[in-house]
């Protein structure tokens, strides 16, 4: 045994063994090898085929564990250390050239070489290092090239830059010559002695030529998992020609000063390397990434449209609502019995002019009031004629209504106070009198008979939340409907005696059965609350005061209605969210089914590219890493496809629009919730996929075919 070896040992083997278990039988590959190396030292391996040369190396380089027996790397017990440190030792301390060289297809020489450094947390200047180590070795021309444009030796000298671009001090090369012919395995070999002799890195080499283990400081052969011999060799003469290998900048590994910010260093770097590295691979099948986005497409495409068109829904129906007031009470005259049978709403002509003084009065959560009569009757402009309904409102009645006028004006208190002969007309109104582009102000239009001058013309309302159309309606002061057009509301009953004790109070009977004129009674009262909040306490407050003003006993029904508009509103809104939540939901399958699409895909990619994750794992990576890797991918297909499917389904709402002249609204936080929903699909489908590749053992993965 030469002087070297009597060095400081950098490996240690001890007693190993290696058993597999093959078809039900246990081959034993390694039967109680012990071997020590010195640190610089140069050893070869010779041994025919299956003699467990490559099963050595594989427990040298910790791609797999002995079965039995114990090794110690720079003495470090490595049966003790856990799948990270494993792997920190395969990146940063052992450099590992393969005999098939093990190069990722598809990808550039530079990219190859800077594969170990990401997996060091290597961040900044990856790059520059990788092309030094392919100058040192006469590749800095084939930097872009991929594996199938390089030769052989090329091939196997990126494969030597990618060892030992984190200046390992251990490089392991397993039969490196075996593909190449005599005059790349000479070159290769030079290169190999070079960083032995100039750089001190300790080699060990598996050859089967005699004429090339020569070049070692030992030569160990091994037969049947056993030493047969171990000697040192002569350094007779050999044609191997001496080579220099160019000076490059040594290797700096970054340290932190605080355990805090070295872990949110690998995190970051562990993110940066997973987006990194899951874009090039989906850049190499950029077709199958294609076919898998469209899943995530169709689906997220889907969803925006059905939300948007349903969101528009709901907010057309919001808006009409809205029209009406949420913050409005509406008063209705009660009911009467006749014969024992009880009439509908407004049977009864129980409100009065007086009844709207004592609410603005007593009532403090009240803001405004106002009053209605209508009557349905024909209006004549010229030779055109439109039955409409006429209503007889106080001046308060627009702003309370919230109904603004675009053409003209409103009418004012003095219209009522003087019982003008005015009106302002709706929008249904002027298209059917006066046509679509005519201007009706100052026009006089004839109502039941009586001339009235247009003063004003209303912004279209649309449709009410029952469907009636709110434009067609003809509005005049109060006092002129009561006095000259609509006439006075009368009882349309006797009321009931029993809900009024003051009932029996009065003048007799009129004998003649004539009905009695009774000035001030109206057909609708409309109380606006101070703010919708303060819709519950005006409602309470409404209701006490008509009950002292109607002289309502305790106990007794009363004679009026009072119906809060928010009802209408909720009841609107909960039905136009389960109308979006089942558009939703039907899109959503099929977000799904994009998802279950990442899914296989990912399961495919991973018994594809299990001697890539193989190759990944022997320099260096986790299988955090592996794991993050492929869920970063998941997640990238879903959000690209997603992110193109969002602006899909918002060119799909607008052409909706347009042709089908639906309402449509597209929020932001939808686009948000979609986009980031595709990406959770991702995540989670991608997830058993990811899984499955993190859990290879990487010496199981470097064997597959």
């Amino acid at each position: 045994m030469s002087n070297s070896s009597a060095a400081e040992p950098v490996l240690s083997v001890r007693n190993v063994t290696k058993v597999y278990r093959l078809g039900g039988a246990d081959v034993h590959a390694l039967r109680g090898v012990s071997l020590t190396v010195a640190r610089g030292e140069f050893l070869a391996i010779m041994g025919a085929s299956g003699s467990g040369k490559s099963t050595l190396m594989n427990i040298l380089g910790c791609l797999d564990r002995p079965t039995s027996g114990e090794y110690l790397l720079e003495g470090i017990n490595v049966a003790h250390l856990d799948e990270p440190a494993l792997a920190r030792i395969r990146g940063r301390r052992i450099g590992f050239v393969f005999q098939t060289f093990n190069l990722l297809a598809r990808t550039s020489a530079l990219e190859n070489v800077e594969l170990p450094l990401f997996y060091a947390a290597q961040i900044e200047g990856n790059t520059a290092r990788a092309r030094d180590m392919l100058h040192m070795l006469g590749l800095a021309d084939r930097e872009r090239n991929q594996p199938n444009q390089l030769s052989g030796g090329q091939q196997q000298r990126v494969a030597i830059a990618r060892a030992l671009v984190n200046d390992p001090a251990i490089l392991l090369a397993d039969e490196p010559t075996g593909n190449l012919d005599s005059q790349n395995a000479l070159d290769i070999l030079a290169t190999i002695r070079a960083l032995n002799r100039e750089r001190g890195v300790t080699v060990v080499l598996v050859t089967h030529e005699r004429e090339l283990a020569e070049l070692a400081d030992r030569i160990i052969t091994l037969r049947d998992g056993q030493i047969l011999s171990d000697e040192a060799t002569a350094h007779a003469p050999t044609p191997l020609a001496r080579r220099t290998l160019p000076a490059v900048k040594p290797y700096q590994e970054r340290r932190f000063s605080s355990r805090m910010d070295n872990l949110l260093h690998e995190a970051g770097s562990i993110g940066w390397m997973g987006v990194l590295a899951a874009l090039r691979a989906i850049g190499r099948n950029k077709m199958r990434a294609g076919l898998t986005m469209l899943g995530m497409f169709i689906g997220v495409a889907a969803l925006i449209a059905m939300v948007a068109v349903g969101e528009g829904a709901r907010a057309a129906v919001e808006a009409r609502v809205q029209s009406l007031g949420t913050d409005l009470l509406v008063v209705l005259p009660g009911t009467t019995r006749i014969n024992g049978v009880r009439a509908g709403h407004g049977s009864a002509e129980s409100l009065r002019v007086s009844d709207v003084g004592a609410i603005l009065e007593e009532d403090s959560a009240v803001a405004d009031v106002s009053y209605v009569n209508h009557q349905s009757t024909q209006v004549v402009y010229g030779n055109q004629n439109w039955s409409t309904t006429v209503q007889g409102v106080s001046a308060s009645y627009l702003s309370i209504r919230r109904w603004p006028v675009i053409a003209g004006r409103a009418l004012t208190p003095q219209d009522d106070h003087d019982g003008a002969v005015v009106c302002v007309l709706g929008q249904t109104v002027v298209a059917n009198l006066f046509g679509q582009f005519s201007d009706p102000i100052g026009a006089t239009v004839l109502v039941k008979n009586v001339p009235m001058t247009v003063v004003g013309v209303l912004a279209a309302k649309g449709n009410s939340a029952t469907g009636q159309d709110q434009d067609d309606v003809v509005f005049i002061p109060f006092s002129t409907s009561q006095e000259r057009i609509l006439g006075v509301s009368t009882p349309s009953s006797t009321q009931t005696l029993a809900n009024n004790v003051f009932a029996t109070i009065g003048p007799p009977p009129n004998p003649f059965g004539v009905v009695p004129k009774l000035e001030g009674f109206v057909n609708t009262i409309y109380v606006q609350a101070r703010s919708t909040a303060l819709v519950p306490v005006a409602l309470d407050q409404v209701t006490h005061t008509l009950e002292r003003a109607h002289r309502i006993l305790p106990g007794k029904p009363d004679d009026f209605f009072v119906r809060d508009l928010t009802e209408i509103a909720q009841v609107a809104e909960e039905s136009s969210k389960a109308m979006e939540l089942l558009l939703a939901a039907i899109a959503s399958i099929s977000l799904v089914v994009g998802g279950i699409g990442i899914m296989n895909i990912l399961l495919v990619s991973v018994t594809e590219r299990t001697r890539e994750i193989g190759i990944r794992m022997a320099t260096g990576a986790r299988r955090l890493h592996v794991l993050t890797q492929f869920l970063i991918e998941a997640m990238l297909l879903a959000l690209i496809g997603g992110g193109v499917g969002i602006a899909a389904g918002a060119l799909a709402s607008l052409l909706i629009s347009r042709f089908a002249g639906w309402p449509i609204l597209l929020q932001l936080r939808v686009v948000v919730l979609a986009f980031a929903f595709s990406g959770a699909v991702g995540v989670f489908f991608g997830f058993y996929p990811a899984r499955q590749a993190s859990r290879l053992n990487p010496i199981d993965a470097l064997r597959y075919e």
